[in-house]
């Protein structure tokens, strides 16, 4: 039991620490965020408080700073919801006799996009396995250059050369096939 409470006490110190490093930057964040001092003294201290009660779950694979600014950004957002008033869409087309205008493609549009989506998987497929991955990493998954270099074991020189000649040659296989792919659009 004596072990448990040592162990609390040292945890708490070391949140305090921590903490006090901090402070200031916490206040800054509250401040930007809501706008008013009085605001943003009371998110920065809901900040500490959420901060404290979970410190037992804080992973130490992340700086201290950026997991309690996190959890400032999420106090004032939680604040700026409570504060604003929520209105549906729908009241407000009663309340002022006004349609949103569909702003949706039009048909040809639709149509139009279909064919450069077609034409994109066609000029996916003539490009060389190893460009073909590249693009489909970088550009389709979303992946960083970084996690692309760790995915495939490759040097991040190498994965950005090569996202630039695999981009390169799609976008003059694309330019070949069709005026949807003009040098202005690719």
């Amino acid at each position: 039991m004596s072990i448990r409470l040592f162990s609390k006490k040292r945890e708490t110190e070391q949140f305090e620490r921590l903490a006090g490093e901090s402070e200031r930057q916490v206040y800054a964040v509250c401040f930007h965020m809501m706008g008013s001092r009085e605001d943003a003294q009371d998110c920065a201290q809901e900040t500490m408080l959420r901060a404290y009660k979970a410190f037992g779950s804080f992973r130490r694979d992340a700086s201290f700073s950026t997991w309690i600014t996190r959890i400032a950004i999420n106090v004032c957002t939680d604040a700026l919801r409570k504060r604003r008033p929520v209105s549906s869409l729908d009241a407000m087309r009663e309340e002022t006799n006004f349609d949103l205008p569909d702003t949706g493609p039009t048909a040809y549009a639709q149509l139009e996009q279909k064919e450069r989506l077609r034409l994109l998987r066609e000029g996916l497929m003539e490009l060389p396995e190893d460009m073909r991955q590249i693009i489909v990493l970088r550009d389709m998954r979303g992946m960083s250059y970084d996690e692309i270099a760790e995915g495939l074991s490759l040097p991040l020189g190498t994965v950005k050369s090569r996202v630039n000649r695999a981009r390169e040659k799609l976008s003059a296989i694309l330019q070949k096939s069709s005026e949807l792919f003009s040098s202005h659009s690719v």
